[in-house]
C-alpha cells in the first residue's frame, strides 16, 4: 500500500493510459491532509490545475417536517409529551440525521478541460466502520482517460442531479485520528460572560452576568471517574433546565 503523501497523489495525475492508472490506485491512500494541499495549491495559484468545488446537503422530502408540524413543536409547553404534529417534526428531523446526505465534488482540470480529474464522496464513503466498500472509508474517482466522458456532462451530472459516473475508481482515504481522550482543563470566570447561540436565533440569549471556576482530572481509562463525570453532566442539565424552566413560566 502506498504511504499517503502529496507525491503519491499528484502522480495520479500523470498517466495517459486507463490501465496503468487502475493499477497504480489499487494500492493508493490519499490523506485528506494531503488532498487540503492539493486543493489549496490549485485555489491560490490555478497551478497544477484550475479547481471548482459542489457540497450540498441533501434530505429526502419525506423528511422534511411541514410548516404545522414546525408550530406544532414550538407550541408544545417545555417538559411536556410530545404527541401528533409534533411527534412527527422530531420523528422525521431525527430519521434525517440517518437518512440525509450530504455531498461533495471537485473537479481540477486544465484551461481547455482537455485533461481533468474528478472526486466525489458522501459522508457514508467515509465511515471507517459499516461502510459498503469492503476496505472502508475511500472517495470515488474519474478523469479524462475515461473515453466515455466528459468533465462538462460529468460535473452537471453531478450538481444538477447527483448523479455520480459509473466505472469509478474506489481510492482509499484517510483522516487523521483525534485524539478522544479527556484532557485536563481549567477555566476561569471573573467578567460578565456573555454567550450568543451559533445560530443567531436567540440574540443576546445568555447576557446575564457569570463567574465561576472550573477544574476537571479524568482518566478516561476508570470507570469510576467516567461514572462521576456523567453523574455532572446529569446533575448539571437538571439544573440549567430547571431554570430556564421557571424563567419562561415567568413570562406567561
Amino acid at each position: 500500500m502506498t504511504e499517503p503523501n502529496l507525491g503519491s497523489l499528484m502522480k495520479m495525475f500523470s498517466f495517459d493510459k486507463k490501465a496503468d492508472l487502475g493499477r497504480y490506485c489499487r494500492d493508493l491512500t490519499v490523506s485528506s491532509d494531503d488532498f487540503f494541499q492539493l486543493v489549496l495549491a490549485c485555489e491560490t495559484s490555478c497551478e497544477p490545475f484550475l479547481h471548482e468545488i459542489s457540497h450540498r446537503d441533501k434530505v429526502p422530502l419525506h423528511l422534511v417536517p411541514k410548516d404545522s408540524e414546525i408550530e406544532a413543536l414550538k407550541n408544545t409547553p417545555a417538559g411536556t409529551v410530545l404527541t401528533g404534529h409534533a411527534a412527527k417534526a422530531v420523528s422525521k428531523m431525527s430519521h434525517s440525521f440517518d437518512d440525509r446526505r450530504y455531498l461533495v465534488g471537485h473537479m481540477f482540470f486544465t484551461p481547455d478541460r482537455s485533461k481533468w480529474h474528478f472526486f466525489c464522496f458522501d459522508q457514508r464513503d467515509l465511515q471507517m466502520t459499516r461502510n459498503h466498500w469492503e476496505k472502508g472509508s475511500h472517495v470515488h474517482f474519474v478523469n479524462w482517460l475515461w473515453p466515455n466522458l466528459r468533465a462538462d456532462s460529468v460535473w452537471s451530472n453531478f450538481v444538477k442531479d447527483d448523479d455520480r459516473p459509473g466505472a469509478d475508481i474506489h481510492l482509499r482515504f484517510v483522516q487523521p485520528r483525534e485524539d478522544k481522550r479527556m484532557k485536563i482543563e481549567k477555566c476561569t470566570f471573573t467578567e460578565p460572560v456573555e454567550k450568543r447561540s451559533s445560530t443567531g436565533i436567540y440574540r443576546g440569549m445568555f447576557n446575564e452576568d457569570v463567574s465561576f471556576e472550573f477544574e476537571v482530572e479524568i482518566d478516561s481509562t476508570k470507570r469510576g471517574h467516567l461514572e462521576e463525570m456523567l453523574s455532572l453532566f446529569e446533575k448539571a442539565t437538571t439544573g440549567f433546565k430547571e431554570t430556564w424552566q421557571k424563567k419562561l413560566a415567568s413570562l406567561r
